[in-house]
């Protein structure tokens, strides 16, 4: 085992999972995580974040919306549903 060094500021981890339409849960975060997963990433280039905010597209957190996707943010604990690619700058300011 081999420590790598310091953890980032902020961790996001973003749920893209995907259920079949029949799932009594709804059909999860699917593409709609995707693209905010997409949008957090270039919000991170945009910043030049990549040591202090680290992005981890996931499976299934717990929460499944019906719009948008489900976020979790760390070190924080916070966790947002119905995240959309508008409101990944917010998230990078105010995670």
């Amino acid at each position: 085992m081999i420590p790598v060094g310091e953890l980032p500021r902020t961790h996001l981890f973003v749920c893209s999972h995907r259920r079949d339409a029949a799932s009594p849960l709804g059909t999860g975060c699917g593409a709609r995580g995707d693209e905010v997963f997409e949008a957090l990433k270039d919000e991170v280039a945009r910043l030049g974040a990549y040591r202090d905010v680290w992005v981890t597209r996931t499976a299934c957190l717990g929460v499944c919306p019906k719009l948008g996707c489900t976020v979790v943010v760390y070190p924080s604990g916070k966790l947002f549903r119905d995240v959309s690619v508008d409101d990944a700058r917010e998230l990078m300011v105010n995670p």
